[in-house]
Parts: structure tokens; C-alpha cells; sequence
């Protein structure tokens, strides 16, 4: 495979559980996830692994994401490919992939693909990519965030998640 367009990490304060849970939860990224203003995950689909599919409404109030799962092993990877979109892309897909530190560190990893739609925006594609590794890498922050504050994930030390 070739090298990704964005290859970003971040590393949580949190087990490995709680951060994969909060992947996990794929209709749930609105909830860390700044630029995506409700999630839906789609009638007839899965709400988590192989073949769930959700749209993303941008906080644009334009644009548009839908998202389907290609890869799901628990507490390692989330693959993903852009189903459709408004964005000028022609074909994306990425990875999210998770690695225990320790009892209470893990880190996470994403990379990205994509092929701009159209020639303008092929030209552009240093900026986009550009821009892209920005807003991954806020979303990573966000995400790490949301974890280390906003989840009781000492109920998994324990073995009790929470609902």
C-alpha cells in the first residue's frame, strides 16, 4: 500500500478500552469531533463494524461525509472509506488503529487517503492534505480530550463499563 496522504498520533491518558470505546461508538463522533455537527448512522446498516455507515453533517452547515466501515478488530483498527461526499473528493479511505502504552496509556494512530475530485482541486492537493493533517490532528486532540475528561474510565480498570 502506499504512504498516506495523513498519518497523525496521539497519545491518551486512558486504557485501551475507553479509548476504543469512544471510536467504537460510531454515530457518536459528533460528541469530540469539532467540524461534524450530528452524526446519522444510516437506516438498514450496522451501528458499529464491517458495514456500518454514517453521515456526518459538517459544521459548515454545506458539506457533508458518508462513511462505511471496510475494517473492525476490537481494541486494534477501524478502517473506513468515504461512501459519498459534498467535499471535492473524488475517493478516500483511512485507517484508525490502537495500541496499549500501559495500564492507563494508549495511543492512537490514523491515516488517511484520498484522491481530490476534479483539476483544481488535484492541483491543490498539498494544501488540502495540508489542512487535513490540521483538522486530524485536532480531531485526535479533541478525542484524547473527551477521553481523559469527560469518561469515568476507571469503571474499566475495574471490568465494569459503564453504559
Amino acid at each position: 500500500m502506499t504512504q498516506p496522504d495523513v498519518d497523525v498520533s496521539e497519545k491518551v491518558d486512558a486504557p485501551l478500552d475507553a479509548v476504543w470505546e469512544s471510536w467504537a461508538d460510531f454515530g457518536g463522533i459528533y460528541k469530540f469531533h469539532s467540524d461534524v455537527l450530528r452524526t446519522t448512522i444510516l437506516t438498514g446498516s450496522n451501528s458499529r463494524g464491517v458495514g456500518a455507515v454514517r453521515r456526518c453533517e459538517l459544521s459548515d452547515h454545506r458539506n457533508d461525509i458518508e462513511e462505511r466501515i471496510v475494517a473492525w478488530e476490537p481494541k486494534r483498527l477501524i478502517g473506513f472509506e468515504f461512501k459519498r461526499t459534498s467535499l471535492p473528493i473524488a475517493t478516500a479511505w483511512g485507517d484508525f488503529s490502537f495500541e496499549s502504552c500501559s495500564a492507563s496509556q494508549t495511543q492512537v494512530r490514523m491515516r488517511f487517503w484520498f484522491t481530490p475530485l476534479g483539476l483544481v482541486p488535484r492541483l491543490m492537493k498539498p494544501v488540502m492534505t495540508w489542512k487535513m493533517r490540521s483538522g486530524f490532528e485536532k480531531l485526535l486532540a479533541n478525542n484524547k480530550k473527551f477521553v481523559e475528561q469527560g469518561t469515568h474510565w476507571s469503571e474499566y480498570e475495574t471490568g465494569r463499563e459503564s453504559a
